[in-house]
């Protein structure tokens, strides 16, 4: 289990980040299950990995969606400026669903936002929020309610990392989705 955001949406496709990790097994599987914050569920097998961040993109076709649910999916809202401006201190705002308390935010606090992590092997935005098991994959937001980054790993001693937001428009990019 684990967490996703909706990115984007066009006529045709809804686009669902999440973290790599959360989904790269079950992708073996061939298909992955999403469920939506109503209840509905969809299998999904259109995922694309990033080679460069733990980052995944699962397209799911508009017309597979019921309109009574559709009208009901909001993207999440980014503004890459903002993103830029980020410093140590910011407030910012962790969001997922934990495999023991369901949907769940956890309110914290800015301690890097371009680190390089041995860990993770790439540049990660450092903060300092608490996470629960399965919110990984779910949106690390501003205190204006932005994402700013894609849930990827935390401590147990509250700290957070998440692919930043730049690398995140980069893979987008990469996948050849408009932005906003």
């Amino acid at each position: 289990m684990g967490s996703a955001i909706l990115f984007q949406q066009d006529e045709s496709l809804l686009y669902v980040l999440t973290a790599s990790h959360v989904v790269s097994e079950m992708a073996l599987d061939e298909k992955v299950t999403l469920r939506f914050f109503d209840g509905w569920e969809i299998s999904c097998s259109d995922i694309s990995f990033s080679e460069a961040s733990d980052l995944a993109m699962i397209q799911i076709p508009a017309k597979e969606i019921p309109a009574e649910h559709r009208k009901l999916y909001q993207c999440i809202q980014w503004d890459k400026e903002s993103f830029d401006q980020l410093q140590r201190g910011d407030k910012c705002i962790a969001i997922g669903q934990s495999q023991a308390n369901g949907y769940i935010q956890h309110e914290g606090n800015i301690l890097e936002s371009w680190i390089y992590m041995e860990d993770y092997g790439q540049y990660m935005l450092w903060a300092d929020v608490a996470v629960e098991p399965g919110m990984s994959g779910g949106g690390l937001l501003d205190e204006k309610g932005q994402l700013i980054g894609i849930l990827s790993g935390g401590s147990e001693d509250g700290e957070l990392a998440a692919v930043p937001l730049s690398l995140v428009l980069q893979f987008t990019i990469d996948l050849s989705l408009s932005t906003q």
